[in-house]
């Protein structure tokens, strides 16, 4: 092992990021220059690591089973790791090289009612290119929500969801619960938010909250400082069960207790709902 490989791996490990797509086709281009290094031991105990960064488990094991003394209680401890995802392999998907979108994106964003902000609210993503696995077409805007179904679907793209074909072809709903709905009486606004509306990620959940007669757009994430930024901290109605004082010191925006903004589209009004890790 080279003083420069192992000091570039830890540079490496040490920056990586499995959500950002850069990130991972920087460390694909890492992994190939170390299999053009000489095959030491610490080389391919490296490469090992790096198969397990990018969730490629079965390459991981192969190469560790030519290096392990499973005298070794770390080495014992990492076949084990290994052996689990061996035998079960739809437990993790691999982390692949990605198609990085550049400039503006392409993908058509239709209009959704419960949904103003598609792109600013984080519902959808756009960094790179992927394939919708409802339409089967290349995509630089997506969903990665998931939806409540037997069938699992990483990617999907807005108009297959807003057209209802996903929740069709997977038999599934976007929503997990909805709150507040007992004054909806017009089935097409459950159906609306039900089939054609991507959900939210919650730690929970996602529950989507009605007001007045009708479902609430969803804004976006927060926690207490982006509703002070809003300048809405005593103008919202709140859903999350706690009082504002409590919400003031435990609701953080990517936190434990996680605030979900919604705006009534009758009345204006915010409102607030939280769930916990």
């Amino acid at each position: 092992m080279t003083t420069f490989i192992l000091e570039e791996w830890h540079e490496q490990r040490k920056n990586f990021n499995a959500s950002d797509p850069a990130s991972i086709n920087q460390m694909h281009e890492f992994k190939e220059q170390v299999k053009l290094e000489e095959q030491t031991e610490g080389n391919v105990r490296i490469l090992v690591e790096i198969y397990c960064l990018l969730r490629m488990y079965p390459e991981a094991y192969k190469l560790f089973t030519t290096v392990m003394d499973l005298e070794n209680k770390k080495d014992r401890k990492k076949y084990g790791a290994l052996k689990y995802y061996m035998d079960n392999p739809n437990h993790s998907k691999p982390l692949y090289p990605c198609k990085i979108r550049e400039g503006e994106t392409k993908t058509a964003i239709p209009k959704f009612k419960y949904l103003p902000s598609p792109l600013q609210s984080k519902i959808f993503k756009a960094q790179k290119i992927v394939t919708c696995d409802c339409c089967k077409k290349e995509v630089d805007v997506y969903y990665t929500g998931g939806i409540y179904a037997i069938e699992r679907a990483e990617y999907l793209c807005p108009t297959c969801i807003h057209s209802g074909a996903a929740a069709r072809k997977y038999d599934g709903s976007f929503q997990e619960d909805l709150i507040n709905d007992e004054n909806v009486v017009n089935p097409n606004y459950t159906e609306e938010v039900m089939y054609r509306t991507p959900g939210y990620v919650s730690w929970q959940g996602n529950n989507w909250v009605a007001h007045c007669s009708d479902y609430c757009a969803f804004i976006g994430y927060v926690g207490w400082r982006e509703l002070l930024e809003r300048g809405i901290t005593e103008q919202f109605e709140n859903f999350t069960a706690f009082s504002t004082i409590e919400l003031s010191e435990s609701l953080v925006n990517n936190g434990h207790h996680q605030g979900y903004l919604f705006q009534c589209l009758e009345c204006g009004h915010y409102v607030l709902y939280s769930d916990f890790s």
